[in-house]
């Protein structure tokens, strides 16, 4: 059996810097796609297929966010609890652009 090392502390700070940048992005993600877009754009007027174009974009950067930061994150100890969470978010994620893209579609 192979032992694991103990990441170093160049390593710890690479993994704290990506898993803080990821948790930033998600924060403003999700301020913008169940806050302004049901909540303020409908005040000007706006929402329907705008609002709908907008949740899409914003679903499929985080999807290539998510894979981005598992390919960073692989080599860390982060490994197998960061892809338990990325797959969880995926399958949110897809079912989030499935209704989005039937809503378009429907319209």
């Amino acid at each position: 059996m192979s032992e694991l090392t103990p990441p170093t502390q160049p390593e710890i700070r690479r993994t704290d810097r990506y898993t803080g940048t990821y948790l930033l992005i998600v924060c403003v993600r999700c301020t913008i796609q169940y806050i302004l877009l049901p909540f303020v754009l409908p005040f000007f007027g706006l929402g329907g297929t705008i609002g709908t174009g907008i949740s899409m974009a914003i679903d499929l950067f985080a999807l290539g966010m998510i894979s981005y930061n598992v390919y960073r994150l692989w080599n860390t100890s982060w490994r197998y609890r960061y892809l338990a969470l990325s797959v969880v978010m995926l399958g949110i994620l897809l079912v989030f652009l499935y209704n989005d893209i039937r809503m378009l579609t429907a319209s």
